[in-house]
């Protein structure tokens, strides 16, 4: 039997998606330049180094391109069966929310481990939950009418991410994977009934958790009336508006934008300096990057007969595509502001390394297709 499967996935694995490939790689570069141009005079006046940022993350993007390359080779089936440690990396969060632990807190929120090379936890969750759920739901496909037994054990699972994540103060996180989490379960074939009642309550929860801290309370307050605040909490906003509007068609060109008034532009606002320089093309190239990206990790994921590949592509496609719209509608102010970071774009160690290692798992689920029709029926019978 372990023969006819080697075979049997032998026979499946096909080339490299080239296209998808070329999509990341392309999406990788752009960032860097757009990083290089946007931080420059913000790194060079607020700590005399305007390569501060560049360099930092063509050191993390080299680490990245390594997990990348890893991740598309490895034997994610041999992988799968190691569930001891998604309960070690849950302890990692779980550690790292311990103030008396670490004792460091960013921006008001315990979220990264402090040192020379610092990194965000809660980056972790996002590789390791859903291919927890990948791998359960895949055990249990006969099972999933089974609420008590099969479904709600899943949600306790990812339920402890989510408060871990909670309890580091990091609401909008928290909730992107409690979405991401749902869709999974979507495309798992839950019960419909089900999916409601998860629903529900987890709107119920974000409520409450939004009703809790004022501070949350005051973001979708000033949200909702754009023109108080002008000039603390919506004055980010703003800029970044018009900042975008001001790039035009063809923009203003490398290292001529003006988002220097822009707070965190090397982040969660770097696409404003990208759409100032690059203008309106600029922004029509990104999106179709994107869209190549996001169509052909969809494809991959439906190509595949193994619901457990079929799975994982979906969440992690899910994941990089919900997080660049989450990213881009705080930008176009179409949605509260977040701490949700561009993929390939936003300085982050972490947060870079794990856009690659989620890269480098789709492309490698990218390698199976469909089995051939007369291996199929030869298989059934």
């Amino acid at each position: 039997m372990k023969i006819v499967k080697q075979q049997r996935e032998k026979q499946q694995k096909t080339p490299l998606d080239f296209i998808l490939l070329a999509s990341i790689i392309f999406l990788f570069g752009l960032g860097l330049v757009t990083l290089y141009s946007g931080s420059y005079n913000y790194a060079e006046n607020a700590m005399n180094n305007g390569l501060h940022f560049i360099s930092r993350q063509i050191f993390f993007g080299i680490a990245g391109v390594v997990v990348f390359c890893l991740a598309i080779f490895f034997n994610l089936e041999r992988l799968r069966h190691k569930a001891i440690v998604l309960l070690v990396l849950l302890v990692t969060l779980i550690l790292n929310i311990i103030p008396i632990l670490w004792g460091e807190r960013i921006n008001g929120a315990y979220r990264w481990f402090p040192g020379a090379i610092s990194f965000q936890p809660s980056e972790i969750a996002k590789i390791v939950l859903p291919f927890y759920l990948a791998h359960m739901l895949d055990r249990q496909q006969e099972k999933l009418d089974n609420f008590m037994g099969v479904v709600l054990p899943l949600l306790i699972v990812s339920a402890l991410f989510v408060c871990v994540i909670m309890f580091q103060n990091s609401f909008a996180v928290a909730a992107f994977l409690s979405v991401n989490v749902w869709l999974i379960l979507v495309m798992a074939g839950i019960k419909k009934r089900y999916l409601a009642a998860i629903f529900i309550f987890a709107a119920i929860a974000s409520a409450a958790m939004v009703v809790m801290r004022p501070h949350r309370i005051a973001r979708l307050y000033y949200f909702l009336h754009p023109d108080e605040g002008a000039l603390t909490v919506n004055h980010q906003v703003k800029q970044s508006i018009a900042a975008v509007v001001s790039g035009g068609l063809w923009g203003k060109g490398l290292g001529q934008d003006g988002a220097l008034n822009v707070s965190e532009i090397e982040s969660d606002f770097i696409f404003s300096s990208f759409a100032e320089e690059f203008g309106f093309v600029g922004v029509l190239l990104f999106v179709c990057l994107f869209s190549i990206f996001i169509v052909q990790g969809y494809l991959a994921a439906y190509r595949t007969d193994n619901m457990f590949r079929k799975l994982l592509a979906f969440s992690y496609v899910t994941i990089i595509s919900s997080q660049t719209f989450i990213n881009l509608a705080v930008i176009i102010r179409f949605i509260p502001t977040t701490g949700i970071p561009l993929p390939f774009f936003s300085a982050g160690g972490s947060s870079l390394i794990t856009t690659f290692a989620i890269c480098g798992m789709i492309v490698n689920v990218s390698q199976f297709s469909d089995a051939p029709l007369e291996l199929r029926y030869s298989m059934k019978r």
